[in-house]
């Protein structure tokens, strides 16, 4: 008794050992990662993703639904069997779902069912935004702050009009005081001035005018030559 439950011990870890070597019976379909949202503008071309890994001999079925909500009830629709894919706008295969010229209407959860002999697996889906794309603004304010804005801008501009246009009268204004303040010192020389000191000046200039008188003036005159 105690020999047979040895064997069928060993019997047991020999098969499973060569089931852990070939692999096959362990392997599962796993579904990896796919991106939860995707936004495009109206017209624009979706491409949505089914990931998962298979051993390559395993045959597979993938089939898309679409899943929508409508005032709290949601509901389902296979790809296949929709008009859009009846128009030739939807396009899918085991690995991707590839939506063309997209309208707002195809906003929905999306997700690819693989079905593996007897077991079926679900993607978390993908969830596709059609909507026209926001306007993209640099300054990001109200209008009350864009009004603040250009007051200011408007004062500004006015300074930077006036300020310069003030500087150069006022340096015109400087000038001509200066001018005016050279001429009033120059007049002022001569109000210290005596004029009795003067009429010495005068008297010799006068006494030293024969001097320079031009010498033909003598020849019409009578020179009287004194006696010894």
């Amino acid at each position: 008794m105690v020999c047979s439950t040895v064997l069928s011990g060993q019997r047991f870890s020999l098969h499973f050992l060569l089931l852990l070597l070939s692999g096959k019976s362990c392997w599962t379909l796993k579904m990896q990662w796919v991106r939860t949202s995707v936004l495009v503008s109206p017209g624009d071309n979706a491409k949505l993703l089914c990931n998962y890994d298979k051993e390559t001999f395993e045959a597979i079925d993938v089939t898309w639904i679409q899943i929508k909500w409508c005032q709290n009830i949601s509901g389902t629709v296979n790809i296949t069997e929709s008009e859009a894919s009846m128009e030739g706008r939807i396009r899918f295969s085991q690995k991707d779902l590839e939506i063309k010229n997209t309208q707002r209407n195809d906003s929905a959860l999306y997700q690819c069912r693989v079905t593996l002999g007897d077991k079926t697996y679900k993607s978390c889906g993908t969830y596709l935004r059609v909507q026209e794309a926001e306007t993209y603004t640099f300054f990001n304010i109200g209008e009350i702050a864009k009004n603040r804005v250009i007051t200011v801008e408007g004062v500004l501009l006015l300074l930077c009009t006036i300020f310069p246009g003030m500087l150069l009268l006022y340096k015109k204004r400087w000038e001509n005081l200066r001018l005016l303040t050279l001429s009033q010192t120059g007049d002022d020389l001569y109000e210290d001035l005596n004029l009795d000191e003067c009429s010495t000046y005068e008297d010799i200039t006068r006494g030293l005018q024969a001097t320079y008188e031009d010498v033909g003036s003598f020849r019409g005159m009578d020179i009287q030559l004194e006696k010894p």
